[in-house]
């Protein structure tokens, strides 16, 4: 079962992930929130505490509406995901 779990994070979380450096790559804060949030409860679901940190950076440097930090916010979040990845084997 948690083997399933994991492969349904795998599967939505990366399809989110392309959403959110497509969005970045626009500037689009309100695309990048939305997506964030969405992604946050993904990392939430499967306790990925480093992820949803991230996560949650995102959306506080949206809510300041700076587009430099959230860019660099997105970048932080696609590395704890690519090192998630890694630690659970996808």
């Amino acid at each position: 079962m948690i083997e399933e779990i994991l492969e349904l994070f795998d599967t939505s979380a990366s399809e989110l992930i392309e959403s959110l450096k497509e969005a970045a790559d626009e500037s689009d804060l309100e695309t990048i929130r939305q997506v964030a949030h969405s992604l946050k409860g993904s990392a939430a679901n499967i306790g990925a505490k480093a992820l949803l940190e991230s996560i949650r950076d995102i959306e506080a440097a949206c809510a300041d509406e700076d587009p430099e930090a959230v860019g660099e916010k997105v970048r932080n979040s696609i590395g704890e995901y690519n090192l998630l990845k890694s630690e659970i084997g996808r």
